[in-house]
């Protein structure tokens, strides 16, 4: 019986795509144009009115989660019972593999390993004891690792791929040799990693057709959601089961790829009719989620690209407010433009918090905003990522300059102990803790007198014995260095920098080290007398895990972590050449220009009603000042139309940052309602009770009118220091 009903909500185009159930078919669904509804509602659509048994059809997507949305739709329209297979590729793979692995060779219920038991593998086979190099290779554990990864997930021939992407011809022969040891270790355990369950399926249909008919016989209908973001091996999976019929369904747009470096293909989806002659396309251009001014920008800056198709978004959500450009005279200026902006649209506008995202090209820039937003008491949370002060690698770097100015924090000295690696395992580390406590010292006069602890090996108080005289050697620094010229040299002299250098799979470990250096010197700038001492307890107050929640904050985040989302205030910041587009993108080729257009293209369209743009002439990076060209995006996004911008010129206006007790600098709050706050009630001895923090008293106030700024103490959590101007409403005078 023809149900046509599931098509009302359904616009002309999104119907045509949705009725039209045989062959293979392309839909270009640009950003916000509903595209899994469309999905779904096919498949409804193929079962309610086509008869199609739900056996019969298959819906692949990238994610749990998205897979567990389109499971909720499909059974909101057919009943709970369905039994259409909603599932992600590797999930797919790992079924079939768990029926047909003994075609392949391996043993029923096999293992299927996560990062961290991939990481062990790895590691027991460099640390063999017939491989006498392999201690001071283990050093390198990252980089191998990382090409080994590499070399699964694009697919590659391993020596094609060697000869392509490795530089160094040792790296490149220990690559080749680790790799196939690392192959033949997880068949002896009987064990796949999750590129494995992709690659031996496509293994498993190659070489037993028989096995491949059968599923071709039964998915007769497949649906690729995403269809953008898909890889060589992923394509060729959905290649080969469409064979059978011919009826497949792929959902994508290309202007939304942005994941080319970590195996993505455009050309799957640009090449899509190469594959299937006779496939239609059909495009879906009505968005439902931005103003016409953010699409238009939109379209302005997408428009340059040249590997896409030919189609324009439209909106019947005409005018909203323009989007608003500033180009600032440094980043900090950028940062004030941004805080008062918030400030203004909460207090003044009737935002959330939890509605304003601040976006940007690479997590290395979120440090200034977190220190803004922390100083000012605006709540905010690192989508998709770390707070700067609590990632991996700032966090040993803190620990290494607290076991230099406090030799008795066990906690940080054996955090880092064998970081980098020096063979000084968790067991000596726990012996060593021990034997602290039994004769009730420090952990620091234990390594310090490492020849005289019983039960341990020459060897391993040889090791312990190099980490002692680091450590001796970043105290004595500690006391003849400034806070700058001291933290680079614990960052050198500790072997952090080096073993990041190496870790070619996360670049930005290292932008993040270069950054934590620029804190540091800015913090030194903007309060002249100050130590390390000073502004590592300013680090402690940031990086305080109490401070946040979640519900109704701003979120902080690189482009590629929000794909998908959206936000009804956007910033994107650090619009400047090299940083977006990245410097690479610059010098490499053309591709990567056009990538990084997709991905300034993504950032616009997050945006539903108000979009911000802002860039800096001059940026405080990685302990430089960069002098920056403004992003050719910036100029595409204005196109001929003049955008908002600030009308006073930029070399007349001046940056309202005070310092405070950070690197940061204060804003003044431009609301009425902060403008109304009797601040001179707020002295010291005076308590308070903040509605997070509870029962407090205040231990000191600096600076004055809507620039005071209070610090108060709160059992058992110590100082925090706050804009009173910002903080009182959260608070009262007891």
């Amino acid at each position: 019986m023809t149900d046509l009903s599931i098509l009302e909500n359904l616009n002309e185009e999104q119907r045509r795509a949705v009725v039209d159930t045989e062959g293979a078919l392309l839909v270009l669904a640009g950003a916000g144009s509903g595209k899994t509804r469309v999905l779904t509602t096919r498949v409804a659509y193929l079962v309610k009115n086509m008869n199609v048994d739900p056996y019969n059809i298959l819906a692949i997507t990238f994610t749990n989660k998205a897979a567990g949305e389109m499971k909720q739709r499909v059974a909101n329209m057919l009943g709970e019972s369905c039994e259409v297979w909603i599932s992600t590729f590797h999930s797919m793979c790992a079924q079939i593999l768990f029926r047909e692995c003994e075609r392949i060779g391996y043993g029923k219920n096999f293992s299927i390993y996560a990062e961290a038991e991939c990481a062990r593998v790895l590691k027991r086979i460099m640390k063999s004891p017939s491989d006498a190099d392999n201690e001071k290779n283990a050093k390198l554990f990252d980089t191998y690792y990382g090409h080994i990864k590499r070399i699964k997930s694009f697919n590659r021939d391993p020596k094609e791929y060697a000869e392509a992407c490795i530089g160094e011809s040792k790296i490149k022969k220990e690559t080749l040799r680790l790799f196939d040891l690392y192959q033949a270790e997880l068949k002896n355990n009987n064990a796949m990693d999750f590129d494995d369950l992709l690659i031996n399926t496509v293994k498993l249909f190659d070489e037993n057709p028989d096995v491949l008919e059968r599923y071709q016989r039964r998915f007769r209908y497949i649906h690729v959601d995403e269809f953008q973001d898909t890889n060589k091996i992923q394509y060729r999976l959905v290649r080969q089961l469409a064979k059978g019929y011919g009826n497949i369904f792929v959902v994508g747009d290309e202007d939304q790829s942005i994941y080319g470096w970590r195996g993505a293909e455009i050309s799957n989806i640009l090449d899509f009719k190469k594959d299937f002659p006779d496939a239609k396309v059909y495009k879906l251009e009505q968005n439902y989620r931005s103003t016409a001014h953010i699409l238009n920008a939109a379209n302005r800056v997408i428009a340059n690209n040249k590997k896409r198709f030919d189609k324009v978004l439209k909106t019947t959500k005409e005018g909203g407010k323009r989007v608003e450009v500033f180009n600032a005279y440094n980043d900090r200026e950028e940062v004030d433009y941004v805080m008062r902006n918030i400030n203004d649209l909460v207090t003044l506008a009737g935002y959330n918090y939890g509605d304003i995202a601040i976006l940007m090209r690479a997590n290395s820039l979120s440090r200034q905003f977190e220190e803004a937003l922390t100083l000012y008491n605006m709540p905010y949370r690192v989508y998709g990522g770390i707070r700067f002060y609590e990632r991996k690698e700032i966090k040993e770097l803190l620990c290494y300059l607290r076991i230099a100015i406090n030799p008795f924090d066990n906690e940080s000295a054996a955090r880092i102990i064998n970081v980098p690696r020096r063979g000084i395992g968790d067991t000596t580390v726990q012996k060593l803790i021990e034997c602290a406590g039994a004769n009730g010292t420090h952990l620091f006069d234990v390594v310090k007198n490492i020849e005289n602890v019983d039960g341990l090996n020459a060897g391993t108080k040889q090791k312990i014995a190099g980490f002692r005289n680091l450590w001796l050697s970043l105290i004595d620094a500690a006391g003849k260095s400034d806070a700058v010229a001291f933290s680079e040299y614990v960052l050198k002299a500790s072997g952090l920098f080096d073993m990041y250098k190496a870790d070619e799979a996360e670049p930005d470990r290292v932008e993040n080290l270069k950054e934590f250096v620029s804190a540091v010197n800015l913090f030194r700038k903007d309060n002249p007398g100050k130590t390390i001492e000073d502004f590592l307890r300013m680090v402690a107050l940031i990086s305080d895990a109490d401070e946040i929640d979640d519900s109704n904050s701003v979120t902080l985040a690189t482009i590629h972590a929000v794909k998908g989302l959206e936000f009804p205030v956007v910033f994107i910041v650090a619009l400047e050449e090299n940083i977006f587009p990245s410097s690479h993108a610059v010098i490499e080729s053309d591709d990567n220009i056009e990538e990084e257009r997709r991905l300034m293209y993504v950032a616009i369209t997050r945006a539903k009603e108000r979009l911000y743009v802002s860039s800096s002439r001059c940026r405080f990076r990685f302990n430089q000042r960069q002098n920056n060209l403004r992003s050719r995006f910036v100029q595409e996004l204005i196109g001929n139309v003049p955008a908002k911008t600030p009308q006073t010129p930029q070399s007349e206006q001046k940056s309202t940052f005070k310092p405070a007790y950070t690197g940061a600098a204060a804003v003044k709050p431009a609301s009425p309602a902060a403008n109304a706050v009797d601040v001179s009630e707020y002295t010291v001895g005076r308590k308070v009770e903040h509605s997070k923090f509870g029962t407090g008293v205040i231990v000191s106030v600096s600076g004055s009118g809507n620039e005071t700024i209070a610090g108060i103490e709160f059992e058992n959590l110590g100082i925090k220091k706050f804009v009173v101007a910002l903080a009182a409403k959260n608070m009262r005078l007891l």
